[in-house]
């Protein structure tokens, strides 16, 4: 299971195009970095919005937390045509560069990840709009929704 916990009622605008606020990933059954995490959540948003645009293209990347040493890496995983396509992503944090540690593993179908950012930019357009800040609205307008992805074609028997 993979979800995006971002409570938007925990934004607070402290800059241009900076908030403050709670945001942290549910993957499986950990809480990473942790419950509660005090970060820039529009910062990590657009980074995993950024990674997940790459990971749909079938590339591996990375998505970081910007209080701490914590990224979640993104990689696709190979599957049998005509299955949903899946993302196996770890959450690591990198305190000790030469021994990262992963303190969350899990593999999820992308579909669902895709959801739950596309949900998550809804909801902060919303509060964009809502607050009046015109640039983060402006910023987050300019983000496109992720397209949702496609299983790869059944093999024919030929």
């Amino acid at each position: 299971m993979f979800e995006l916990k971002l409570s938007v009622e925990t934004l607070e605008v402290s800059g241009p195009l900076f908030a403050v606020g709670v945001v942290w990933l549910r993957l499986g059954g950990t809480d990473f970095p942790g419950s509660g995490w005090y970060d820039t959540p529009l910062s990590v948003f657009g980074s995993l919005h950024t990674a997940v645009q790459e990971v749909l293209k079938g590339e591996t990347r990375d998505a970081y937390f910007f209080e701490g040493s914590y990224f979640v890496k993104m990689i696709p995983v190979a599957t049998v045509p005509g299955s949903p396509r899946l993302v196996r992503i770890a959450g690591v944090c990198d305190r000790d560069e030469a021994s990262p540690a992963v303190l969350a593993d899990i593999t999820v179908p992308l579909r669902d990840v895709v959801e739950s950012l596309n949900s998550m930019l809804q909801s902060l357009r919303a509060w964009a709009t809502d607050e009046g800040d015109a640039e983060i609205q402006a910023m987050l307008l300019a983000m496109p929704a992720l397209s949702e992805p496609v299983a790869p074609a059944p093999m024919s028997p030929c």
